[in-house]
């Protein structure tokens, strides 16, 4: 087994020795004339035991949703989401709005995602709107980031029903300070704004029990003229949201995947063994199996509560630069899609790599599987490993030609 060094904390499951399961799959085929040798097919099924949790700090910034509320999840635990968001500098009110100097108001529409909720859909979440009080870029907030608030004065706040479009009063004093910043004809105004106007911060209150999306290129500002009649759109500049996830809960078979790659499963391949059993034989296949563990993912949720759904998984290969960015930002190497049949199995066509590494340069034993994402939308899930009973760990299914 090829050993890399990735520079984080690794939690090996298990070490144990690969197990072949030769299955009866061998076919002959017709017979034909008799003097013709037909071949015939044999699968070969692979238990991969060598699997360990690997954990990351993911991106949370600048995608095309960004999450607000709590949920108290049995599984994956409690979860708790405050969103981000600053408006542009540069706005561009005409003459017709009869808007001067900073007799206008403002508001802020909160365009949610239609199709996912996580938790409770029927709970009706309450929120309260901040000012912050540093410098943020979406494009660097993580899992592990930290940004201030000032809690004592709010700015606004709102309700989340079953609606999916929300429109908040913003406070006066908020407006006026906005309005000092896009007003500016000094030739530092970006920097100073960038630099000195922090935005907002929507926080969930009274434990809101579900988390919603926020779509950030439907969100705005708006810019109202003193009667209300007419009102001009200002978009988000930056928007991320930060996130806090305390005590999930697995046993050792398991393994939780999500989205903001907080946790991830390792497999290792063994090659050599691989090389010495197969490099000479003609492949015709090389699926990876990875089955999901439904029983635990469906007891633990309640009526009417959901979770986002997952229809595949991403295999990324072992890689000694940045995981964070490789493992959620990049295209996978491969994808695992989930079986129209046995639903609670992830299933790859990896050929090409163990083609790779019979015949190219390939040397990576490492495969990463996750659920890695650039929607913004908070999904989880939990696969068994390789610690789990044989007939749930992860397979490696070979099939060949042996010619008779």
């Amino acid at each position: 087994m090829t050993t890399h060094n990735k520079g984080f904390v690794s939690l090996y499951i298990s070490l144990l020795t690969l197990i072949l399961v030769f299955n009866g799959c061998e076919d002959p085929g017709s017979v034909g004339s008799g003097f013709i040798n037909e071949p015939s097919i044999v699968t070969d099924t692979l238990t991969l035991d060598n699997t360990a949790s690997e954990n990351f700090i993911g991106y949370t910034g600048n995608f095309s949703l960004f999450s607000i509320g709590s949920y108290s999840d049995q599984l994956f635990g409690d979860v708790s989401t405050v969103g981000l968001l600053k408006p542009v500098r540069s706005v561009d009110i005409p003459d017709s709005l009869g808007i001067v100097g900073d007799n206008f108001s403002m508001k802020l529409e909160i365009q949610l995602d239609s199709l996912n909720t996580y938790g409770d859909t029927l709970f009706s979440s309450e929120f309260s709107i901040y000012e912050v009080s540093e410098t943020w870029r979406g494009n660097e907030i993580k899992t592990d980031s930290e940004v201030t608030y000032n809690s004592a004065s709010p700015i606004g706040s709102f309700t989340i029903g079953q609606e999916k479009n929300i429109i908040v009063d913003l406070n006066e004093a908020w407006k006026d300070q906005y309005y000092t910043y896009f007003s500016s004809t000094e030739a530092d105004a970006d920097s100073t704004y960038r630099y000195e106007f922090h935005g907002l911060a929507i926080v969930p209150q009274n434990n809101t029990n579900k988390i919603s999306f926020v779509s950030s290129s439907a969100s705005q500002f708006l810019i109202l003229s003193p009667d209300e009649s007419d009102t001009v759109s200002v978009g988000l500049n930056n928007w991320a949201y930060l996130l806090e996830r305390n005590g999930s809960t697995q046993t050792a078979e398991t393994t939780s995947l999500h989205t903001t790659i907080e946790e991830m499963m390792r497999i290792d391949l063994p090659l050599e063994t691989l090389k010495a059993e197969y490099s000479a034989k003609n492949i015709l296949s090389a699926r990876l199996l990875v089955q999901e563990n439904t029983n635990d993912l469906t007891s633990t949720l309640a009526a009417n509560h959901t979770r986002p759904n997952i229809n595949l998984l991403n295999l990324h290969l072992g890689t000694e630069f940045d995981e964070s960015y490789e493992y959620q930002l990049t295209q996978p190497e491969f994808s695992a899609l989930r079986d129209t049949v046995e639903t609670d199995t992830f299933k790859s066509n990896i050929t090409l790599l163990l083609n790779n590494v019979f015949y190219g340069s390939e040397v990576t034993d490492e495969i990463y599987v996750g659920i890695g994402s650039l929607s913004g939308v908070i999904r989880s899930t939990q696969v068994y490993n390789g610690n789990a009973p044989e007939e749930f760990r992860p397979k490696l299914i070979i099939s060949y030609i042996v010619n008779e």
